[in-house]
């Protein structure tokens, strides 16, 4: 539960908390989807800001016209991913020189599967004040959607796009004990269940789309029923927060040498390593590792062991 600031507000301070001619970067958070979301402070500090830093100019200025701020071009830079070191030196150096700085994302908080953290970690290195605008986020909002545990959790954002280091992360964390939060595409969303259901077995997740938004959708249920339900026909549109249940250490003691054997044919149609398939069963099973190596080999085919 957030706790309360009984202090009064003091109408008089500058939205920064900064003096007139002391640098300071604001990192703040927008709109994820709803511009009436805008915090009151958020609309006082981005008109007295001087410099606005923006992964996408689109988005801000959509604040702006709303919101009727007016700043002159110049005024608001672009900052993607995929800029180097020297224009994030250049930046810098700006906000050194420019009083009030607002750092926004396209939406949501920035750092946050975005860019914005290496300004702030060059920021911390040339000691310039940094502070924040807490507000809107999709993954801590699509969590208290969830139903899931929400005690402690990890955001684990984009997966890898290949497909053999995707696995290797989903192995990785296939058996972290907390919440797990992931952005995905629409198109992709289908793909990334199966590979889940492969490695995670049939846990609860909840899928939240376009949230805050007139379309906003929250599926809750667990992997084969969501799979299922995308497989005849559902079909999903706009930005989608992932979380998945986190793993529970409970262990079979009632099996057959069938079942084992129908566990590994299943993991590795997923495309999982042998030893990775045999740490996946032990950690399921009650079984010692010299067992397990009995089954499987033992029924291999020739040329498979």
């Amino acid at each position: 539960m957030d706790k309360v600031n009984k202090n009064k507000d003091n109408k008089n301070q500058n939205p920064s908390g900064a003096t007139a001619c002391q640098p300071v970067l604001y990192v703040c958070a927008t709109p994820i989807g709803n511009l009436s979301d805008v915090s009151t402070r958020l609309l006082d500090t981005l008109k007295s800001s001087s410099f606005i830093i923006a992964e996408d100019t689109r988005s801000i200025r959509k604040i702006f016209s709303k919101y009727g701020i007016k700043k002159s071009p110049g005024s608001v830079a672009g900052y993607q991913d995929y800029a180097n070191e020297t224009k994030t030196e250049n930046i810098v150096s700006r906000i050194n020189d420019s009083g009030i700085t607002c750092l926004v994302s396209e939406s949501g908080m920035p750092a946050i599967q975005d860019p914005g953290y290496k300004i702030i970690r060059k920021c911390i290195e040339k000691g310039i004040k940094i502070s924040v605008i807490p507000g809107p986020s999709a993954a801590i909002s699509a969590l208290v959607l969830s139903g899931l545990a929400t005690d402690s959790f990890l955001f684990a954002g984009f997966l890898p796009k290949t497909v053999s280091k995707r696995k290797e992360k989903l192995l990785e964390l296939s058996r972290f004990p907390y919440t797990m939060i992931f952005y995905e595409s629409p198109l992709r969303i289908a793909g990334l269940l199966n590979e889940m259901q492969g490695i995670f077995r049939n846990r609860q997740i909840c899928i939240a789309r376009e949230l805050t938004k007139i379309h906003e959708e929250i599926i809750r249920g667990s992997l084969e029923e969501i799979l299922k339900t995308l497989t005849e026909g559902k079909i999903l549109k706009g930005e989608i927060v992932l979380l998945v249940e986190g793993y529970k250490k409970e262990t079979f003691k009632d099996f057959s040498s069938g079942d084992i054997l129908r566990e590994f044919s299943r993991l590795s149609a997923a495309g999982i390593e042998r030893k990775e398939i045999f740490k996946i069963i032990q950690s399921a099973y009650n079984i010692d590792r010299q067992t397990l190596y009995n089954i499987i080999i033992g029924k291999l085919p020739p040329g498979r062991k």
